[in-house]
């Protein structure tokens, strides 16, 4: 007797898109004065491994795009130049789009729905936290302390102790976060695997 294919659970991919977004706008609003402890980077891994890569860049498109302009609008980044400015939000979108391209990568097999599977993606957020990380202060480098003389190298020296943050909080939120949003995904459809030809290896 055939399987019956599993269903979806209640929310839509759109419906948990939506979530994630608010997941990250909302975090980065709150944390704003807490350096490095953001909950975007975790959105877009999620949104990369639960929903597949053109979410990812769906939510973390919306996410940086709503969460710049409230920031930008109460007052933050009025000291940078319009270069500077579209300089780092360059480099800081496409290090988020990085996490969930990484995410998407991760979660190809739709099998994230153990503790195991999150603990996986949970240990995969530490490189892709440590990418986010270099790539963005080489552009802070490239638009801010550069062109005031400071070296490369010491950019990434200050950054250790800042990563070091940021790596706790990719390692607190991308569990937590994977574990609600786990249960809210639509299930993963099934795949029909063909059964061998007798006679073939």
């Amino acid at each position: 007797m055939a399987q019956r294919a599993p269903g979806f659970r209640k929310l839509t991919k759109l419906d948990v898109a939506f979530l994630l977004i608010l997941v990250g706008v909302g975090g980065r609003l709150l944390l704003l004065r807490v350096a490095n402890v953001e909950t975007i980077l975790a959105a877009s891994m999620l949104a990369g491994a639960l929903l597949g890569w053109r979410y990812a860049m769906l939510v973390t498109v919306a996410v940086m795009g709503v969460s710049d302009a409230m920031i930008y609008a109460i007052g933050y980044g009025g000291e940078f130049g319009t270069t500077a400015l579209l300089g780092i939000t360059a480099f800081t979108w496409s290090g988020m789009m990085f996490a969930g391209f990484i995410g998407a990568a991760a979660g190809r097999s739709r099998v994230l729905f153990t503790t195991r599977s999150m603990a996986v993606l949970t240990t995969i957020s530490i490189p892709a936290t440590l990418l986010f990380d270099v790539w963005t202060a080489f552009g802070d480098w490239l638009f801010l302390a550069g062109p005031r003389g400071v070296s490369l190298a010491t950019v990434y020296y200050l950054q250790i102790p800042f990563t070091l943050i940021h790596l706790a909080s990719s390692i607190v939120f991308v569990p937590l976060f994977g574990s609600i949003f786990s249960l809210l995904a639509p299930a993963p459809s099934a795949e029909s695997v063909p059964e061998p030809t007798e006679g073939r290896l």
